[in-house]
């Protein structure tokens, strides 16, 4: 999805939770604005998650609904995303731009 599409997706969303202020319609307004705030961080985040490798986006999505399934496995999860971001390889001076 290309980074202006989930911007205007983050912006009609928010915009319909706020604008749906009946009661009876309170479950949808919430729903807009969690969904539209994720879209506006997944909209900030766009340029780096394009570089994140396919097997690191899998591998982040099959944890996540393991948590989501298992919340207890947050207490091993969270610390070896620590250890593997702390492992991981750095980029060598002549490499930065």
């Amino acid at each position: 999805m290309h980074r202006p599409t989930i911007g205007v997706i983050a912006i009609v969303l928010l915009a319909a939770g706020l604008l749906l202020r009946d009661p009876s319609q309170a479950t949808l307004s919430a729903a807009c604005l969690r969904v539209g705030m994720v879209m506006g961080l997944l909209w900030l985040a766009h340029p780096q998650l394009e570089r994140l490798p396919l097997w690191a986006t899998v591998v982040g999505g099959v944890l996540a609904l393991a948590i989501l399934r298992w919340p207890k496995l947050v207490v091993f999860v969270l610390p070896l995303a620590l250890v593997l971001w702390l492992l991981k390889p750095r980029a060598s001076r002549t490499d930065l731009p």
